[in-house]
């Protein structure tokens, strides 16, 4: 079994997974009084929850906390609105990447702000903050340039490959959005970065950014999805809360035009854009599909058979994360849309559901339910590894993957670890 980079690792849950996580049994006992802030929280869901516009409310609630507080305290406010609401859970990337962005008001606080971010609801805040970094740099006159690329994320390089890439991931947003959403030059300012790895997470960001812009214009630069998950009645988001997105608004877009999707091709825009990009742009492309064939995973994983061979497993693994968005939290939903698929591909997208739960809230814990679930062989074993491969990813990665791992069914402990099984033959995955 072949295992993807770090950085397709973690983008799979950062791209459009908007899958709560997995209830967990909680103690018996008597459960401790609400505090002040619950109760706060409580009061904003009794006002929003049943509005139609209400995820437009809950971002005005976000707003004000985060006016009041900063970053820290609104991040607390949705956890505990995702914790009454499962829409506010599915939409949280959506939540988090607006705080990103509203909180950064300077390029110079971007270390700051940054640090105050957490990777909950696929890294939202830590991609809005470089996001917002990138076009408030262009506003004030800054270039692209490999030295201004390659210094935005550098106090991350050689010890923190978590947050470097998140920040990378985010530059990819900001710069689709600083180049009006004309792919080719996205992808292009993500060449001028001088490290290989560093190209690729930009790379995602951009064809994240790409996806979304075209999908759900309302959610434009938040990193809400919903290209695979229910999309809400009614919504009033303005672009780029907090101003940023008029500021590039009277700009022309590069030539000639690239539209960012074409109905008649459920392989665009993978199939016209130089091989380079071909496995960034299978990360999030059964999106795009799920898109124009209404959900249809089947179909999906149809095209996915169909992909350049190089892609093929990436591509299920993009279907994986979308099976997590569409079976919600219910495990054998997720896990018989997965056997829609060929069975050789069906270990990649069980891979690719468990990431997108390891990801809701950087809990490697939390997958190991779904790997439970699953009933083919080799399906849970893969599933089981791509756990242990998320902890690592993380802070104290070997740490959360051991703590993790002893949840584990006795016989997979070794594969979630990434140990040898001597109950197996050597050579087999």
């Amino acid at each position: 079994m072949s295992v993807l980079p770090l950085s397709f690792r973690n983008f799979l849950g950062a791209a459009l997974a908007m899958l709560g996580a997995l209830a967990v049994p909680s103690a018996a006992g008597a459960q401790a009084p609400a505090s002040p802030a619950q109760d706060y929280a409580g009061a904003i869901f009794k006002r929003c929850g049943s509005l139609p516009n209400k995820r437009e409310c809950y971002a005005t609630a976000l707003d004000e906390r985060l006016a009041r507080g900063g970053p820290a305290p609104a991040l607390e406010l949705l956890d505990q609105l995702a914790a009454l609401d499962p829409d506010a859970r599915r939409q949280g990337h959506f939540f988090a990447h607006r705080i990103g962005i509203s909180a950064l008001k300077s390029p110079a606080d971007v270390g700051r702000v940054f640090a105050a971010c957490t990777p909950a609801y696929q890294s939202g805040c830590y991609h809005g903050v470089i996001q917002s970094y990138f076009i408030a740099n262009a506003r004030g006159g800054g270039g692209v340039t490999t030295d201004s690329v390659d210094a935005l994320c550098g106090d991350y390089r050689g010890f923190r490959s978590d947050l470097l890439f998140q920040c990378t991931h985010g530059l990819g947003h900001g710069l689709a959005i600083l180049n009006r959403h004309h792919l080719p030059t996205a992808l292009g300012s993500c060449d001028l970065l001088s490290r290989e790895p560093e190209r690729e997470m930009c790379y995602a960001g951009a064809f994240m950014e790409s996806l979304v812009h075209a999908t759900d214009p309302e959610a434009v630069s938040t990193g809400d999805t919903p290209a695979a998950g229910p999309k809400p009645a009614a919504s009033t988001e303005h672009e780029h809360h907090g101003g940023h997105g008029p500021a590039i608004a009277d700009a022309e877009p590069p030539e000639p035009p690239f539209p960012a999707l074409d109905p008649a091709d459920l392989h665009y825009p993978c199939s016209k854009l130089d091989e380079k990009y071909l496995i960034a742009c299978y990360t999030i492309q059964t999106s795009v599909m799920l898109h124009h064939n209404g959900r249809d995973v089947a179909g999906a994983a149809t095209e996915c058979g169909r992909a350049p061979e190089k892609a093929r497993v990436t591509c299920f693994l993009s279907l994986g994360r979308d099976v997590s968005t569409i079976a919600l939290n219910d495990q054998a939903e997720a896990v018989r849309l997965c056997g829609l698929a060929e069975a050789a591909f069906r270990p990649a997208c069980h891979r690719g559901v468990v990431t997108s739960i390891v990801n809701m809230n950087a809990d490697p814990a939390e997958g190991i339910p779904y790997c439970r679930a699953v009933t083919e062989p080799d399906s849970k074993r893969a599933c089981y590894a791509a756990v242990g491969l998320q902890a690592l990813g993380l802070p104290e990665g070997q740490a959360k993957r051991e703590q993790a791992c002893r949840l584990a069914e006795a016989d997979l402990v070794a594969a979630c670890l990434g140990r040898p099984d001597p109950s197996r033959p050597a050579g087999t995955p």
